[in-house]
């Protein structure tokens, strides 16, 4: 039988060793990793700016930004102003690519199937195209609106519509992005779109030269 003073020092060497193993590399306290919570950041960084006054400075920024886009839009790109006389038309009829159904599943428009939306819905305004920072073209939007009144909508491809809208009395839209101008192929204004049968008539008008 082993030596029982040897016994309890080996048990006191093995327990010292697994102490010290566990203990190994440790330095301070240890927490637990947790992730920082996105909004709180956002909340923390926002307070940040109000408290040294950037905040406020990029909501008046911003604001300021925005009513200038609402009062004079960025102007569509590639439209200038005629400079001869030029009548062309527009189909508006489009083939359907796959079979469009209604909300009960039936089928009402088979694809290849060509639909002309001109054939149910007739187009209720003309539509009158003009640069809104040219006098002359201003003029001559005017003259037409007071012949032809709420038969006629008036569009800007450039210009403040808000201002000429009150300064006329009446609505005055723009062309946001070119969408119109760029769907029905217009490349000069003034340009007049009447419908004519199942077509669109597109009248780019010459005014004269400018002085």
């Amino acid at each position: 039988m082993k030596n029982p003073s040897v016994i309890l020092f080996s048990a006191i060497l093995i327990s010292g060793v697994c102490l010290r193993a566990d203990d190994f590399g440790t330095h301070g306290v240890i927490y637990p990793i947790e992730e920082e919570d996105p909004i709180q950041l956002i909340q923390q960084k926002l307070k940040a700016m109000e408290e040294r006054g950037e905040l406020e400075r990029h909501n008046k920024e911003l604001q300021k930004k925005t009513k200038a886009s609402v009062e004079r839009p960025k102007p569509v790109e590639g439209i200038t102003r005629a400079t001869e006389s030029r009548v062309f038309y527009f189909n508006p009829t489009h083939v359907v690519r796959e079979d469009l159904k209604d909300h009960l599943g039936q089928v009402f428009a088979k694809k290849g199937t060509k639909i002309n939306p001109l054939e149910t819905v007739s187009l209720s305004q003309n539509l009158l195209f003009f640069d809104g920072d040219d006098l002359e073209q201003k003029e001559y939007a005017q003259q037409q609106f007071n012949i032809e009144k709420e038969k006629l909508k008036l569009i800007l491809i450039k210009g403040a519509p808000l201002v000429l809208s009150e300064e006329w009395q009446v609505p005055v839209y723009f062309d946001q992005g070119g969408l119109l101008t760029k769907k029905l192929g217009i490349k000069h204004v003034p340009a007049l779109v009447t419908q004519e049968g199942l077509q669109l008539r597109i009248e780019e008008i010459f005014l004269g030269e400018t002085e």
